[in-house]
């Protein structure tokens, strides 16, 4: 998305505070976590370019590296296998279990460019030994990349998934009500840009969220099919109305099912006001580095990752009042890298982050030393 001009940011990071409302309900809610007590440690070091983590309720860990594609581990990271047979680039951006089956959907993204390589999602019923391609003409025609936080899941058990510039009048998001063997496109009532930067489900309340581009955050509450919008959207579509929300790549929720989500802007909260969603930018932004990650752990401590910027060398901030203030979290992460994907594994309750060098091809995967449960 191109930046916002200079007086506009001015103006807006001076207005952080500021409240704005668009649909929808919510209420405040503590955590018990402990920002200073969080420390992060190394345990892989055989990606070049790690972009995404999941982990099966059977232990096993699966990651997606930009330029080696896919990987198993059956040992808690210790060896991997990699599971790229079937999958047409090695170009992986994210790899998601699902929660009702433990089957695997994948993304791969168009390195180089739009189209260069075409942007698709497979599956596999057997942790990733084969893929099928996911075949849509509503998941072919997307451009870039898939949505940064991977797919979501409803609480029925619908896959939603969807991605970067689908070329009108085609949705960048889809869903799917039997894990990716057919899938249908997710309908936004008014107009979303045709992109889908984020996806997640409330575990409070279970509904559906849909970050994009510049229309803003998106909701559904009949489990993907339908969305509607559920905040103003960015400055640059409506500059008098509009709020500092675009590139929305990652969602996370309070304990109380409070939506925040990273953004250019920073971090934005909603809050209740009847049948009304109310937006207060918590953490504003003095770069133009987009929030990138987002996660809770199981003490409702808050995390949240950017973009690299060197006006703002921190890694990860965290926040135990459910995101009213925030503080640096990164002890043992690298200050010149990127966090992509935060999140915490059941087996032994730890947040684990993907992470690579923004100036080379190194990267790892960290975790917290001590469990967050």
């Amino acid at each position: 998305m191109k930046k916002v001009n200079l007086l506009r940011i001015v103006v807006l990071f001076a207005l952080s505070s500021a409240v704005v409302s668009c649909g929808g309900s919510g209420s405040g809610g503590g955590a018990t976590g402990t920002p200073g007590a969080i420390n992060w440690e190394a345990v892989s070091t055989l990606f070049s370019q790690p972009n995404f983590i999941d982990f099966g309720a059977n232990g096993h860990w699966f990651v997606a590296d930009r330029s080696q594609g896919f990987f198993r581990s059956t040992d808690s990271g210790s060896t991997w296998s990699p599971i790229n047979s079937g999958i047409a680039t090695n170009f992986g951006w994210t790899i998601n279990v699902v929660p009702s089956s433990g089957d695997l959907i994948a993304g791969i993204y168009s390195s180089g460019g739009p189209n260069l390589h075409p942007v698709q999602f497979y599956r596999s019923t057997d942790e990733g030994s084969s893929w099928t391609m996911i075949q849509s003409s509503i998941s072919g025609v997307l451009d870039a990349y898939p949505a940064w936080s991977g797919c979501a899941f409803a609480s029925n058990g619908n896959a939603v998934c969807g991605g970067y510039w689908a070329s009108f009048p085609s949705t960048g998001g889809w869903y799917s009500t039997n894990g990716g063997q057919t899938v249908a496109a997710a309908r936004t009532v008014s107009s979303n840009g045709t992109t889908v930067y984020a996806l997640a489900l409330n575990p409070v309340n279970n509904d559906l969220w849909m970050g994009t581009e510049q229309y803003g955050i998106f909701r559904s509450t009949d489990n993907g099919a339908t969305w509607t919008s559920a905040s103003p959207p960015d400055t640059q579509i409506d500059p008098s109305g509009g709020i500092r929300d675009g590139n929305i790549y990652a969602i996370t929720f309070d304990r109380s099912g409070n939506v925040l989500f990273g953004s250019q802007g920073g971090i934005w909260k909603s809050s209740s006001s009847g049948s009304a969603f109310h937006w207060t930018n918590v953490k504003g932004n003095p770069t133009t580095a987009d929030g990138i990650a987002m996660a809770r752990d199981a003490t409702g401590l808050l995390y949240y990752g950017h973009r690299y910027a060197s006006g703002d060398p921190t890694s990860v901030y965290c926040s135990a009042d459910s995101g009213s203030t925030w503080q640096a979290c990164d002890r043992g992460l690298p200050k010149s890298q990127e966090v992509y994907r935060m999140a915490v594994n059941p087996s032994d309750g730890k947040m684990y982050a993907t992470v690579w060098d923004v100036s080379g091809d190194s990267g790892k995967i960290y975790r917290t030393v001590k469990p967050v449960q």
